[in-house]
C-alpha cells in the first residue's frame, strides 16, 4: 500500500516540471505602467458596482488625486483612491490605487468589531483592518502598486483578492459578535 502512494508521488513529482513547462511565462496582455481614475471605475463597473468619480482638493502646490465611490448592494462604503498622480519623470497617470471598504459600527459593536480587526490582521496578509479612532466605523484597505506595470486582469484580480478579504473581515465580525452576545 505504502508502495502505490510512493509510486503516485513519484509520477506527480515527474509530470510537475512538464506542467509548469506548458504554461507561459509571458503574454500579450496591455499593460499599464499607470492608470487613470477612468479606468478604475471601469474596473469597479466590472465588478458590479455604480461609480461616481470625485477629485480630491490638493493641497497648495500638491499633486492632484481622485476617489471613485463605488456602490453595490450592502451595508458598507466602498471607494478606491487614485494615489502619486501624475509624478516627475512617470508616465501620465496615477501609479497607486488605494482600496478601501468600510461600515458603521454602534457603540456595543466596538469590542467584537476590534477583536474582528486583530484577528483577521494576524491571520491574512491581503489588506489591512482597523476600528477608526473614534470608534464609529470598521475598516480595510489594501493598497495596489501599479509602477513598474499591472494588466487590467491584474487590476481585477486585485479587486476580486479585496472584497474576499472584506467579506472575510465581515465573516469574522459577526463570529465575534455572536460570542460575545453568547
Amino acid at each position: 500500500m505504502i508502495w502505490r502512494a510512493l509510486a503516485m508521488a513519484a509520477v506527480m513529482l515527474a509530470a510537475a516540471p512538464a506542467m509548469a513547462a506548458e504554461l507561459p511565462r509571458t503574454g500579450k496582455a496591455e499593460v499599464y505602467f499607470s492608470v487613470t481614475a477612468e479606468q478604475v471605475a471601469a474596473v469597479l463597473k466590472k465588478g458590479g458596482f455604480k461609480t461616481k468619480i470625485v477629485e480630491d482638493e490638493a493641497e497648495e502646490g500638491g499633486r492632484s488625486s481622485w476617489t471613485i465611490q463605488a456602490q453595490k448592494k450592502g451595508p458598507f462604503y466602498m471607494a478606491a483612491n487614485v494615489r502619486a498622480c501624475d509624478s516627475t519623470g512617470y508616465p501620465k497617470g496615477c501609479l497607486g490605487i488605494r482600496f478601501v471598504a468600510s461600515m458603521d459600527l454602534e457603540t456595543d459593536d466596538l469590542a467584537a468589531a476590534r477583536r474582528a480587526a486583530d484577528r483577521y490582521n494576524r491571520e491574512y496578509y491581503i489588506g489591512k483592518a482597523y476600528v477608526s479612532t473614534d470608534g464609529k466605523s470598521l475598516f480595510f484597505e489594501n493598497y495596489l502598486m501599479v509602477e513598474g506595470g499591472v494588466t487590467r486582469r491584474n487590476l481585477e484580480e486585485n479587486l476580486d483578492n479585496f472584497l474576499v478579504g472584506y467579506d472575510t473581515l465581515m465573516e469574522e465580525y459577526e463570529e465575534q459578535d455572536k460570542a460575545e452576545e453568547a
